[in-house]
């Protein structure tokens, strides 16, 4: 996912299936030994600490990882910050592997993560695009689906709801 709100997890799909391309809004993260936290196990307090971005300034307040003392930030990923590599190579795992490669609201136009589908599509999983707007993909997918996503995703929901009950 590129969504950084941690719905996928709520939603019950298992860490261990999910890659996490932009991070999570939730969680910081170690630059030194890549030890994920909450923002709370940190110790990190906004009004002290300042806001937690790569680029931002590092002031005295700032805990530093409780594994192994190196300076934390937040996991969110923003413009010019390197993915995550462990998520990265997750998401190419899943993609080769998917036998349905659902892609959901995305320009498909930023890259490493727009090249994802090709790969999904090369392992010959059947593709389906839900999106409003044109994206480079929408004649190369087996389905595209031109609506809001909400209203896909509840009648999905619905329907699997039907079949297994």
């Amino acid at each position: 996912t590129q969504n950084v709100d941690g719905l996928h997890l709520i939603s019950g799909i298992k860490p261990d299936l999910l890659a996490e391309l932009h991070g999570n809004s939730n969680l910081m993260v170690c630059l030194s030994c890549n030890k994920k936290m909450t923002y709370e196990e940190a110790g990190w307090d906004k009004s002290r600490c300042g806001a937690s971005y790569r680029t931002s300034t590092v002031n005295e307040f700032q805990p530093t990882c409780p594994n192994c003392e190196g300076r934390i930030i937040s996991s969110v990923v923003n413009f010019g910050d390197p993915l995550p590599e462990e998520d990265f190579l997750k998401s190419q795992e899943h993609s080769e592997i998917a036998d349905v490669y659902l892609i959901i609201g995305s320009s498909l136009v930023v890259t490493p993560a727009a090249d994802l589908p090709e790969l999904a599509r090369k392992n010959n999983a059947k593709t389906i695009l839900i999106n409003m707007g044109q994206t480079p993909y929408d004649e190369l997918v087996d389905i595209k689906i031109e609506e809001k996503i909400g209203a896909v995703i509840t009648k999905i929901v619905s329907q699997v709801k039907d079949i297994h009950g």
